[in-house]
């Protein structure tokens, strides 16, 4: 028997989709290991990893398998991939045949993909088909891929954001940034302790992040945050505003307005008529933030299009796939 699934392994998340079963899995890219991570002594991965973040005894590691999209840490990722299997996968007497569909960075050098290919053999994955997230996405949103039209997706992850202009099952023109979801976290951290000489705890960024996160000026919205008074050095809260987002994370969605404005640009002008119609996708966790609709459609004068459940576009695009196989295997014949 062969199992399939659709595997996209991210900077901040890694999730897993089933046929029948929808998303399995979407847990946090991170791994506990009990000493030396060389030694391979895992304690915990995923959501359980992820809470032991600043309250893990000394002795225990924590490991971050995939830097700016990419793994940087193949052993690492395997010891990650190996124990969600177990969680997805039914227990055999014999270990299932699996096929994935594995998402991954738009341009892979020939050594990455040979890293990408080794952690998925390492965890019985017999047949890895890999495919560029920023197509998945497309997918996943249902974007007529195929077709003679062009589509224009960002894909704002949580290590890079992926932008392309996609039609005839490939990418027309397309580019990668290294701007994501974590490298915003860390930037609101870092403007929250140089205003207001306050440490907040990284998941209590992203909380505030998610919950009041704004680009608009106006926004009046705010937001009680625990955390460490740094100027009398006790456990304190302070109350972060709409705006204070806004600030610290603007310049990041400019990069992001920057590159996908310069993808415009180098299109033929045939694709005008596309565009003016079906704008620009926002998909990916970071996509989000309420207003970037309007940030980016202001910058750009096309309409743009926030598409509900983004931060799983890529793994629904390759689950979709999974019972294609004429969409996969003409998107397979532009490699």
């Amino acid at each position: 028997m062969t199992e399939e699934l659709a595997i996209v392994i991210g900077t901040t998340h890694t999730a897993i989709y089933m046929p029948g079963n929808g998303i399995v899995l979407y847990e946090p890219s991170k791994v506990a290991y009990n000493g030396d991570p060389k030694l391979g002594k895992v304690r915990a991965v995923g959501e359980e990893a992820a809470a032991m973040m600043g309250k893990a005894p000394e002795k225990t590691v924590l490991s971050f398998p995939v830097t700016d999209g990419f793994v940087t840490d193949p052993d690492s990722c395997r010891d990650m991939l190996q124990r969600f299997l177990g969680k997805v996968l039914k227990p055999r007497l014999f270990a299932p045949k699996v096929r994935a569909i594995a998402g991954v960075p738009t341009g892979l050098t020939i050594e990455e993909r040979r890293i990408y290919d080794d952690v998925f053999s390492k965890v019985g994955i017999t047949d890895a088909v890999m495919i560029e997230n920023i197509l998945l996405a497309a997918v996943g949103v249902d974007l007529p891929v195929h077709a003679h039209k062009v589509s224009l997706v960002a894909n704002i992850g949580g290590g890079i954001t992926e932008i392309a202009a996609i039609s005839l099952g490939g990418i027309v023109k397309g580019c990668n940034i290294n701007v994501g979801g974590g490298m915003m976290d860390r930037a609101l951290r870092d403007y929250l302790l140089g205003k207001y000489n306050f440490k907040v705890g990284m998941s209590a960024v992203a909380r505030v992040k998610e919950e009041i996160g704004s680009l608009y000026s106006n926004d009046r919205t705010t937001m009680s945050v625990p955390g460490t008074d740094l100027s009398r050095r006790v456990p304190s809260t302070i109350i972060v505003k709409a705006t204070d987002i806004m600030d610290a994370l603007m310049p990041y969605y400019l990069r992001i307005a920057d590159a996908v404005e310069s993808i415009v640009k180098a299109l033929p002008p045939e694709t005008a008529a596309d565009l003016s119609t079906d704008g620009l996708n926002l998909t990916g966790g970071g996509s989000k933030i309420l207003g970037l609709d309007k940030l980016m459609s202001d910058r750009l004068h096309i309409p743009v299009t926030m598409h509900p459940d983004a931060e799983y576009a890529a793994v629904l695009g390759g689950g979709k796939l999974l019972s294609n196989t004429v969409l996969l295997n003409e998107i397979l014949s532009q490699r």
